[in-house]
C-alpha cells in the first residue's frame, strides 16, 4: 500500500505539474507583453519590441497601412498587437508550430509574432541559408490581413478554408514575397509540376487572376467554391 500510494501521490503531483506548465505556457500566448520591455501605438497598431523602438518604424507601419487599404473589410480602428521577438529562439516560443516562417498569428489568441528584424532596412530575417528575408512592412500586411479575414468569415470557417485563397489572398495584400514574382513565374513556367518553390508567388497569383482579370469580389473569392487546379490552369495560361 505504502508504494501504491507513493506512486499515486508522484502521478499527482506530475500531472499538476504539468498542467500547471501548460497553462502557464498558454497564458504567455495570450498575454506575451511581461517579454518585452518597450512598446509603442502607431494608429491602431501596437508595436512590442524587447529593445527600444527605432524611428524607421513609423514609415513601416505607414508602408503596411497603405497595402492593408487594399483589404475592403479591413478595420483601422481595432488595435492589433505585434510582437518584435528579436530572434527565433524567442519565435520559436511564442509562435507555437510556426517557428520557420517570417511571422504568426495563431488562431483564436490573434496576436503577431515576428521573426528576426531590421527595422532600418524594413525586413524580417530567417535563420536559413537562401530567400531568407522579406519586407517588415509585407509581412506585418500580410499577418493583419489574416486576423481581419479571420474576423469577416470567422476563425473556424477561415481555418478550413483553402490555403491558396487564405494565403494567396494575405500575399496579395502584401505585394512582395522572399522572391521577386518575375523569379516565381519563370519558376513556375520552368517546372509546372511542383510548385515547391514558389508555391507562394503561385497562389498570390492565382488571387490577382480571379480579383483582376475575372473581375470577382473578394467576398466572392472567400464564399464561393472554386476548383483550385482549374484555377491554376486558367492563371498559368494568363501568364504574360
Amino acid at each position: 500500500m505504502t508504494k501504491k500510494r507513493s506512486r499515486g501521490r508522484v502521478y499527482k503531483i506530475t500531472s499538476t505539474v504539468i498542467t500547471g506548465l501548460a497553462i502557464a505556457y498558454v497564458m504567455l500566448l495570450y498575454f506575451p507583453q511581461p517579454l518585452f520591455a518597450y512598446s509603442e501605438k502607431y494608429g491602431n497598431l501596437t508595436i512590442h519590441s524587447r529593445e527600444p523602438l527605432q524611428s524607421e518604424m513609423e514609415s513601416v507601419v505607414a508602408k503596411a497601412n497603405e497595402r492593408l487599404a487594399r483589404v475592403p473589410f479591413y478595420s483601422a480602428e481595432k488595435t492589433r498587437q505585434i510582437y518584435l521577438t528579436g530572434g527565433p529562439k524567442m519565435y520559436a516560443l511564442l509562435s507555437h508550430k510556426a517557428y520557420r516562417s517570417f511571422a504568426n498569428s495563431v488562431p483564436f489568441i490573434n496576436n503577431i509574432m515576428i521573426n528576426k528584424t531590421d527595422v532600418p532596412a524594413d525586413r524580417v530575417i530567417m535563420d536559413r541559408e537562401i530567400n531568407n528575408f522579406r519586407s517588415l512592412s509585407g509581412v506585418m500586411a500580410h499577418e493583419v490581413t489574416h486576423l481581419a479575414i479571420r474576423e469577416r468569415y470567422g476563425t473556424v470557417a477561415a481555418s478550413m478554408m483553402p490555403t491558396w485563397k487564405n494565403e494567396g489572398y494575405c500575399e496579395y495584400i502584401a505585394g512582395d514575397t522572399t522572391i521577386p514574382i518575375e523569379e516565381g513565374i519563370r519558376r513556375w513556367r520552368e517546372n509546372p509540376n511542383d510548385d515547391t518553390n514558389y508555391r507562394y508567388i503561385k497562389y498570390q497569383l492565382m488571387v490577382r487572376y480571379l480579383l483582376e482579370k475575372q473581375q470577382i469580389t473578394v467576398d466572392e473569392l472567400f464564399t464561393q467554391a472554386f476548383d483550385e487546379r482549374d484555377v491554376a490552369a486558367r492563371t498559368f495560361s494568363s501568364l504574360e
